[in-house]
């Protein structure tokens, strides 16, 4: 199992405001590892730093040995290219139709392909994740969740090697989030990395090979359900399948 990412002793401060202090993991390739918390804990804030979207002032971010945060421009550019992003809130662009939010992507990372060629690719995963509406929409023009469909197929339209995903079930029914999880059992089979947030118990049982347990902006506890139960009696376990993940509660560990 070849470690991914290393976020080394990170914190990071918004104002004069601490939200995460002091956070070291090992991401693991080809893992699922979803990131839980109570809301407030820090734990999209932990995402986007190993995403590279937020500057930690102390510690540091490791791709494959390499600061994401020392990348040259094509070292970036690579690095976008294999890791991709879903936000909470979908962040489309407001300016571009729903075509365009897709086929950017594209051009940056896979100038190489034809007009046909990405087309196909666009409508090939928009029916993936259950898309049914038309491509020259604005995001304006669609609900939260149509919204959310098409930032998830931005994530995946260039067959990235990692998936970093932000709440990827809010806003989502029943019948979409099924299919969410399909696909995403379908990237783990092919051997990706998928990194998420969330607060789904069933997505967690069905997805999850590593969990980490954000409290206070600290890392409370990592590793396997098999291992992390034992040291909390069960209890995130059991909150896992009562859809309660937000209540679970650890002691700070910095007092």
């Amino acid at each position: 199992m070849k470690n991914l990412f290393t976020v080394d002793h990170v914190s990071v401060r918004i104002a004069e405001y601490e939200i995460l202090h002091d956070i070291s993991i090992e991401l693991y390739e080809g893992l699922a590892t979803c990131i839980v918390g109570k809301a407030g804990s820090g734990k999209s804030t932990l995402l986007k730093t190993v995403a590279g979207l937020m500057l930690p002032y102390a510690g540091s971010v490791f791709f494959r040995g390499k600061n994401i945060h020392a990348m040259n421009k094509r070292e970036e550019l690579k690095f976008r290219s294999v890791c991709s992003f879903a936000f909470q809130d979908a962040a489309l662009w407001a300016n571009q139709t729903i075509y365009n939010n897709l086929a950017l992507p594209l051009a940056i990372h896979k100038p190489h392909l034809n007009k046909s060629e990405t087309d196909a690719t666009v409508k090939r995963v928009i029916q993936r994740v259950g898309y049914l509406e038309g491509l020259g929409f604005r995001p304006a023009d669609l609900s939260m969740g149509e919204q959310k469909l098409i930032s998830i197929a931005r994530s995946l339209i260039c067959e990235p090697e990692v998936l970093l995903l932000d709440e990827p079930t809010a806003s989502l029914d029943h019948e979409a989030v099924d299919r969410l999880i399909q696909v995403l059992t379908e990237e783990k089979k092919a051997g990706k990395t998928i990194i998420m947030v969330t607060h789904d118990a069933n997505l967690i049982a069905r997805i999850a090979d590593y969990i980490c347990v954000v409290a206070n902006g600290t890392l409370a506890t990592q590793g396997s359900a098999e291992k992390i139960a034992p040291l909390l009696g069960g209890d995130l376990i059991r909150k896992i399948r009562e859809n309660k993940i937000q209540e679970i509660t650890l002691e700070d560990p910095r007092r």
